[in-house]
């Protein structure tokens, strides 16, 4: 999403709207992952930590350079403003990153959690309703630890459950 210059939001699917995500998830409105991500992308000092950055420190340098030649604090004036705003902008780019970094070992725990809670074993349409993962990250963490020997594979009624190994599901005990 962009936001225009009035303080509305453009948007492919909605066009313009002064709504957020949030108050639109909140009405009931939907806001896919891809549409989340492109205006997380499209908003400033996105991805441009390093070169926000290196400017900053240019900045700096250059004002340092023209005091120490003029030998007057106030000619450095005009370096010194973009370099904060340089650096902030680095600083803040740099933080998001750090909070957008994925938890792997969350989401596997969370995954575990649902196995667990579902009798022990699980598809991977039923990991992706129970847990915050989509059914193509949920099948392939699925695999991934099938694959490790952490869980156990078995085909019922054309479906792959995966299972923690040495339980049995409560529907296979039922039998």
């Amino acid at each position: 999403m962009r936001r225009g210059w009035q303080g509305l939001e453009w948007s492919r699917t909605r066009g313009f709207s002064n709504a957020t995500d949030a108050e639109l998830e909140q009405t009931g409105g939907v806001v896919s992952d891809l549409e989340r991500r492109k205006g997380e992308e499209s908003k400033p000092g996105g991805g441009n930590g390093y070169l926000y950055l290196t400017l900053g420190i240019g900045f700096v340098v250059a004002g340092i350079m023209v005091i120490a030649t003029a030998g007057v604090p106030a000619a450095g004036v005009g370096f010194v403003i973009p370099a904060a705003i340089f650096l902030g902008l680095a600083l803040k780019d740099f933080q998001r990153q750090r909070h957008v970094l994925p938890q792997p070992a969350n989401k596997e725990r969370e995954l575990l959690s649902a196995i667990r809670d579902n009798g022990g074993s699980i598809t991977p349409a039923e990991a992706a309703m129970e847990t915050s993962l989509t059914v193509r990250e949920a099948d392939g963490m699925l695999s991934e630890l099938a694959g490790g020997g952490h869980l156990a594979v078995e085909s019922r009624d054309g479906a792959l459950f995966y299972s923690l190994p040495g339980r049995r599901s409560a529907e296979l005990e039922g039998r």
